[in-house]
């Protein structure tokens, strides 16, 4: 896993208060030489202050998708690539989000998403990555759980 999103995961999910949410989804896709991390969780599970580091609001109502794009050389190594991504977040009874996706800025290569939920809800995310230097764009599809508090 990329490094970057490795430390950003670890540090939301071990940073955040234990309580009754559901776990976040998190998962690795490869679309050819391409390999995509992913986590979607509520910004509750935040601490204060990552949710500060990144301008995050903090909500019961408010989601955050975590991605980020690698290229896989010959070899085996990766490097971390930008992306264009663009999606929704769309709920059981067929309600679209649109995501707001941006860059973060660090060393590595990653995005973040925001959008409404409204606990208790699943939902599913539907996101167009174009990786740069790709002619391609690749279609993620996932599903997470929100529970209300």
């Amino acid at each position: 896993m990329s490094r970057n999103i490795l430390l950003i995961a670890c540090a939301l999910i071990c940073a955040a208060p234990r309580i009754a949410h559901s776990s976040p989804a998190d998962g690795t896709e490869t679309f050819g030489d391409y390999i995509v991390h992913y986590s979607a969780l509520s910004t509750m599970r935040l601490n204060t202050q990552m949710a500060s580091r990144y301008h995050i609001e903090r909500a019961a109502n408010r989601g955050l998708l975590n991605v980020s794009v690698q290229k896989m050389a010959a070899d085996g190594t990766t490097t971390a690539v930008g992306a264009e991504i663009s999606g929704e977040a769309v709920n059981l009874t067929g309600q679209k989000t649109k995501i707001t996706i941006r860059e973060i800025p660090d060393l590595y290569v990653s995005y973040i998403g925001l959008y409404d939920v409204a606990p208790p809800d699943t939902y599913s995310f539907n996101l167009n990555i174009k990786p740069a230097g790709s002619e391609r764009t690749f279609e993620l599809r996932f599903s997470q759980n929100f529970v209300a508090e």
